[in-house]
């Protein structure tokens, strides 16, 4: 990634991150659309998608192929497993986004897609639309492939509505916001590392 981006003085709202951010429900055409809009095409879709290949997902964020029936895209014995994580429908509860490898970097959450086991509608879509499907079966057959599109679209996505001038800041520690006042505020890692030396 490109070093020096400048960062926002304040926090996004609740209201704006779940207004740029489509839901887990959302197919392929709805995806695009909101992507388009951040000049972000099909390739970066299915790349950044790809991000799936780590991490949780609430059991409210696709019960919906699961409850009152069975989403037909999804694998059987797939959702017989989910249905153990998830008997009913509200369950507060998670399970991994990447059956196979959940802790790793890697491109088989595309290997699950290509056989019916992506957990959202988001995911499983990709599959199962035209638009997306080739690319998905590509990244399934090479890592490589996968790696090098994901890199190039992290890289594009890190120049969505860059901030120069005077707006925004360089953070001294990018974990945490400058401190206008000067003062050591508890929560800033900048604290922990100033201690440690």
């Amino acid at each position: 990634m490109p070093l020096g981006r400048r960062d926002s003085t304040s926090f996004a709202t609740q209201q704006d991150v779940l207004g740029g951010l489509p839901p887990p429900t959302a197919t392929v055409p709805a995806l695009l659309a909101v992507l388009s809009k951040l000049n972000l095409d099909a390739a970066d879709l299915v790349a950044l998608s790809g991000g799936h290949t780590i991490g949780l997902g609430h059991c409210t964020s696709f019960e919906g192929r699961l409850f009152p029936r069975q989403d037909p895209t999804l694998n059987a014995t797939f959702a017989g497993r989910l249905r153990r994580t998830c008997p009913a429908m509200g369950t507060d509860r998670r399970t991994a986004l990447d059956v196979r490898t959940p802790n790793t970097f890697d491109n088989k959450y595309y290997v699950n897609l290509v056989n019916r086991e992506g957990l959202f509608t988001s995911d499983q879509d990709l599959f199962t639309n035209a638009a997306t499907r080739d690319m998905v079966a590509r990244f399934a057959r090479s890592q490589k492939a996968f790696f090098d599109q994901f890199a190039s679209s992290m890289v594009k996505m890190g120049q969505i509505k860059v901030l120069t001038g005077k707006q925004g800041q360089i953070r001294s520690n990018c974990s945490a916001r400058n401190n206008p006042a000067g003062l050591l505020l508890p929560w800033s890692i900048s604290i922990l590392d100033d201690q440690a030396f």
